[in-house]
């Protein structure tokens, strides 16, 4: 019995001393630590930032549109005189208040002078209220024909112009009260149909007349 007691601290010592050699083990779980790289998911947070920038990207389109709108405003200025009613000769046309002209008559005759056929037309403007006075041209005028032709008053100064001839920017200033009577040529190709003849300014003022029914 007394050798055994000496076997029995040993063996105990012995089984005392393996907790101390598998005491490495639990370290073992220490690269369980490397789910520190579980921190990575912060760097996809710092990801969620860019759909921000995105978002601007989405406001660029929504400018386009209104460069559209602005787009939208060039069809205004492509009103077309043509497609305004004819008067009847005599009828007068009002420019904002100040000055009236009207067309009163019109022939086909030949003019000395100018090459192919002549058209003339009596017109009429007056000075209402135009303070600063008016001057008068033939450029304001021009014939049309049944397919949108435009014949423009000639340019060609004839042997014998008719009489009384209408002022062509000559110079002369029209004052309140006054008023200018007269033919204005138009040389147009020979056997052209004609529809009418139209006054237009330089402020885009305009009024279209009936021709004679002889022409």
């Amino acid at each position: 019995m007394k050798r055994l007691v000496p076997l029995l601290l040993l063996l105990s010592a012995c089984t005392i001393g393996q907790p101390t050699g598998s005491t490495p083990a639990p370290p073992s779980p220490q690269p369980t630590l490397s789910a520190s790289p579980s921190l990575s998911p912060s760097s996809t947070d710092s990801g969620t930032s860019s759909p921000s920038s995105s978002t601007t990207e989405s406001y660029d389109p929504s400018a386009s549109p209104s460069s559209s709108v602005s787009g939208s405003m060039s069809p205004g200025p492509s009103d077309s005189s043509s497609a305004a009613v004819f008067r009847a000769p005599g009828e007068v046309l009002t420019l904002a208040g100040e000055v009236t002209t009207t067309a009163l008559d019109s022939k086909r005759a030949k003019v000395p002078g100018h090459r192919g056929s002549q058209v003339q037309v009596m017109v009429k403007t007056c000075n209402v209220a135009a303070a600063s006075g008016i001057e008068l041209t033939w450029d304001d005028w021009v014939l049309l024909g049944p397919d949108s032709e435009e014949y423009p008053a000639s340019t060609t100064k004839g042997v014998a112009e008719p009489s009384p001839v209408y002022p062509n920017g000559n110079g002369r200033l029209y004052k309140p009260g006054q008023c200018a009577k007269g033919w204005i040529v138009f040389d147009v190709p020979n056997g052209a149909a004609l529809s009418g003849v139209r006054y237009m300014n330089a402020n885009g003022d305009s009024g279209q007349w009936r021709l004679s029914p002889t022409i």
